[in-house]
């Protein structure tokens, strides 16, 4: 399941990881560099975002992130092996920072003092900032971070309500609209308020058949219990190909979306979408 989180910040980051500093750490980038996203010498390690980065009130840096669903106690030491990596590659300071988006309060140590070496990195946890940081944004990609904040004393149902409306209106079309709500609810079970983004998406979608991406997960569900009940992988994968052909098929009964946009939409590939186009399920 957590490779499913880091997905959505990987497919996402580019677009909010420039607001998300400047509300939570207080850095204010004004200028982003790409860097390569591998770092190797005897190991490779592939960091979740490092870009070299100029603001207004410092000199250039390296601005490195990671993503954390699990409270880790041996991150300072990864982050300590990124650090070492990254200042003999590139030579300047670097600011690390590791975003908990997982439940609850993260305790992993952020310092390490042994001998000679004293070294520490940020630790943000985001069940902790206000939902009010992500809630007026304009940026799907941000709003969506809402679900994870602190809803301090308003209702869950209110907060996810509002995240909806807003998605309604920043997303620029249906397609886009249903990738934002796709990954508004696997967030939200990190905070266990799938089931109330489920019936408040269902109450709230206009024009949009969001039933499709319901019959995805149902069907989803189905195939991964069928493939347990059989007792093999091979089942699960079955079980999981079937629920996505009769997914696409319903789609593609609907005719509201494009075979193009239906792969997409689904991710799965074009020739899925075609054969089941020709054959049905």
């Amino acid at each position: 399941m957590s490779q499913d989180y880091d997905k959505i910040f990987r497919e996402n980051l580019a677009a909010i990881i420039l607001p998300l500093v400047r509300k939570t750490v207080g850095l204010n980038p004004i200028h982003i560099e790409n860097l390569p996203e591998k770092l190797q010498r005897t190991v490779e390690r592939i960091p979740d975002f490092l870009k070299k980065v100029v603001d207004s009130d410092s000199d250039p840096y390296i601005l490195h992130i990671e993503i954390q669903t699990s409270d880790t106690p041996d991150m300072v030491y990864r982050m300590l092996e990124y650090a070492a990596m990254m200042l003999r590659k590139y030579k300047i300071l670097v600011r690390q920072y590791v975003f908990y988006i997982g439940e609850g309060h993260a305790r992993m140590p952020v310092r390490l003092e042994t001998g000679a070496v004293h070294f520490s990195y940020t630790l943000v946890n985001l069940s902790e900032i206000p939902y009010q940081q992500f809630i007026n944004s304009t940026k799907p990609e941000e709003l969506i971070l809402t679900v994870l904040a602190d809803f301090q004393a308003e209702e869950p149902r209110e907060i996810v309500g509002q995240i909806l409306q807003k998605l309604h209106q920043a997303a620029p079309d249906h397609l886009q609209l249903g990738k934002f709500i796709r990954q508004l609810e696997i967030l939200s079970q990190l905070r266990n308020f799938q089931s109330i983004v489920s019936e408040e998406a269902e109450t709230m979608a206009h024009g949009f058949d969001i039933t499709i991406d319901r019959l995805y997960k149902k069907g989803r569900e189905e195939g991964i219990k069928e493939g347990v009940r059989e007792g093999t992988e091979r089942g699960v994968r079955l079980g999981q190909e079937q629920a996505q052909r009769k997914l696409i098929l319903s789609a593609l009964q609907k005719k509201l979306l494009s075979i193009e946009q239906i792969a997409e939409l689904l991710d799965v590939p074009l020739k899925l979408v075609l054969d089941v186009q020709q054959k049905g399920i």
